[in-house]
């Protein structure tokens, strides 16, 4: 609970993991004895505030799903499983579904490194404004490929590398995600879809720079780094 309001985690946790030397889905490899997703659950209970976890899954790896996580992890709070979809946001809508809690967090199962006070600070902006989402401000000059070719710099002032998890009203999100999936636009984050279904902006949360998604093998090494500093 956070104070009258009931908070629910949605994780997706239904990719390929295509990048990935292997065929193991990264978010059950293990890190430093641990796998990958089970510390974002640890850190969501970190906050004391969480009612329910759906955790959204590829069918190919209910097994492992069951053996690596749901049997190792510790948590005092119910934890349901549900079946992905074919693309990101139709897992999210699947997850959300099923959830229905004032608040939600939508995770990225392969973001194992984020702390319990960022989404805190996500959960009270989400209930003063409804939605709200981590980015961090590019450090690298920006600039434009014009067909392989030096474009225009961009203003990086005026940009933020958005990331997960993002934090909503339960009844705003799965509106805006609803109406995308069956208008079939499907965007790269859920705060787009509430962007442009629900016509609200988010605020947006100072992020954390060792919040990745595990992509590549070497973020894999980065990760673990990170984990035993």
């Amino acid at each position: 609970m956070y104070g009258e309001y009931t908070v629910g985690v949605v994780i997706l946790a239904a990719g390929r993991s295509e990048r990935m030397a292997g065929r193991l889905n990264k978010v059950y490899q293990e890190v430093l004895g641990s796998p990958v997703l089970n510390y974002s659950i640890s850190t969501f209970i970190g906050t004391g505030a969480v009612d329910e976890f759906v955790l959204v899954f590829n069918e190919k790896d209910e097994d492992m799903l069951e053996s690596r996580v749901l049997s190792t992890v510790e948590v005092d709070v119910p934890i349901e499983t549900v079946p992905g979809g074919e693309r990101r946001q139709d897992s999210s809508r699947a997850g959300l579904e099923y959830m229905d809690t004032d608040y939600v967090f939508v995770h990225d199962g392969a973001r194992p490194y984020f702390s319990s006070q960022l989404a805190e600070t996500l959960l009270e902006a989400a209930v003063e404004h409804r939605a709200a989402f981590p980015g961090v401000k590019p450090v690298d000059t920006i600039r434009e490929n014009k067909e392989g070719f030096a474009g225009p710099t961009v203003d990086r002032d005026k940009l933020v590398r958005v990331q997960t998890p993002q934090c909503f009203e339960r009844d705003l999100v799965f509106g805006a995600i609803d109406k995308s999936v069956k208008q079939n636009e499907y965007y790269s984050d859920d705060a787009a879809a509430v962007m442009n279904y629900a016509n609200l902006k988010p605020r947006v949360v100072r992020g954390e720079r060792g919040n990745i998604k595990l992509t590549t093998e070497e973020d894999i090494k980065f990760i673990e780094l990170l984990l035993s500093s």
